[in-house]
């Protein structure tokens, strides 16, 4: 038997920050194939249970099933859509009064910067109206930025919708793709990292879906006890930018505060600021650890590295994609002997374990299937097949009860 050749740190670790450089250079140069293939990976493996079912218990071809399944998940991102929109749209309306009360608000500043540092109004327009111009030509730049950004966004979110339907229809063929190229003597180990990545997946998309609808609830009740206009539509904004860590809340305060200023007292402002502080810490403290927290924890300095890192490569998308990125790293270097160094690294001590628990095991995870592949991963026959094994046991337990009778 031979022995295992250990090379010295200096070389592994050159051979890490070259691995690393190579993988943000294709990152970047990729971006526009990586980011709707890894989204499209993601809301697959979310959209899991919902294809098993047609297929399973309404006897589907799988072909129909990982259409049908991004269907109503587009049908829901768009009736979502659309009832924000019916909310921007009686914003709209009031856009003129919101003019007006900026207007008036402008020369309350204008009075008290006056008063109080004796800068003249006139000075104070001269030096607006300097940078007032550079901001407008910055300004033509972002909206072309703009639009070209929402053309680009069309186009991935048709390729998104067609990854999704694909690894959907080939995830059994994809699942012994990634057995075969680690070889027999690895399958045990290959098969318990897909099927922790289902499981960290399903549990992370989840929770994030409960955390916007609680934050999104908690917000709104909060808006309506200060009395702040436009309540729901705030309160949305926050649980959906909330889903950006550390600097979502960030902007959602800022929104809030804003808008709040321009239709109502200052009062209210410093109200709301004190509103999402307060939720923000709730959500911190209780909803995040007990709904999203799981047995594959990252800590939060690397949660925030990655945020950025995920920026300066992805834009916003990487802001996203960081966390489910990272736990699935931390899956895998947690079951390669090697990597288990950089797993311990990404782990955090004391990982909460979630509320929902039982639940998730219950009703996504599923039972390990004999033939090693994860139940939700199975082949369209072994579906049919298992179905057809229940009404067979369902049938010889109805003709016992008879014959008793």
């Amino acid at each position: 038997m031979k022995e295992k050749i250990i090379l010295p740190f200096y070389l592994r670790l050159t051979c890490v920050l070259i691995s690393l450089c190579l993988m943000t250079y294709i990152s970047i140069v990729g971006q526009s194939i990586l980011v709707p293939l890894v989204i499209g990976f993601l809301v697959a493996m979310l959209l899991l249970p919902i294809s098993n079912f047609f297929e399973r218990k309404l006897r589907f071809p799988r072909i129909i099933t990982s259409l049908i399944s991004p269907i109503l998940f587009v049908l829901l991102i768009v009736g979502v859509g659309y009832f924000l929109g019916t909310q921007i749209a009686h914003f709209k309306d009031d856009l003129p009064a919101f003019q007006q009360q900026l207007t008036t608000l402008f020369h309350n500043v204008q009075d008290f910067v006056y008063e109080h540092f004796g800068v003249k109004q006139s000075e104070q327009l001269e030096y607006l109206t300097e940078n007032a111009e550079k901001t407008v030509k910055a300004s033509t730049g972002f909206v072309g930025n703009a639009l070209l950004s929402i053309s680009s966004t069309l186009m991935s979110s048709t390729f998104v919708f067609l990854y999704i339907f694909f690894i959907l229809l080939y995830r059994s063929h994809l699942v012994k793709f990634i057995k075969a190229c680690f070889g027999q003597s690895n399958e045990v180990t290959v098969m318990k990292i897909v099927n922790d990545i289902q499981k960290i997946i399903k549990q992370y998309l989840i929770g994030l879906m409960i955390q916007v609808v609680i934050v999104t609830t908690l917000m709104y009740i909060a808006y309506l006890i200060i009395g702040i206009k436009y309540a729901f539509l705030l309160a949305a904004l926050a649980g959906i930018l909330n889903l950006i860590p550390y600097l979502g809340i960030f902007t959602a305060t800022a929104i809030a505060a804003i808008v709040t200023l321009a239709t109502g007292e200052p009062i209210d402002a410093l109200f709301a600021i004190i509103a999402v502080i307060v939720v923000n810490s709730i959500d911190g403290n209780i909803i995040t650890p007990k709904i999203i927290g799981s047995q594959v924890q990252v800590n939060s300095f690397l949660v925030l590295f990655g945020i950025i890192v995920g920026e300066s490569i992805w834009g916003i998308s990487g802001m996203f994609l960081a966390i489910p990125l990272l736990a699935i790293s931390k899956i895998i270097f947690d079951n390669v002997n090697d990597l288990k160094p950089y797993g311990f690294l990404l782990g955090e001590e004391g990982a909460p374990v979630p509320f929902f628990k039982n639940t998730y095991d219950r009703y996504l995870y599923g039972i390990k299937s004999p033939d090693d592949l994860p139940e939700d991963l199975q082949t369209e026959e072994q579906n049919h097949k298992e179905f057809d094994e229940e009404n067979q046991i369902n049938t010889d337990n109805n003709k016992e009860d008879n014959k008793e009778s």
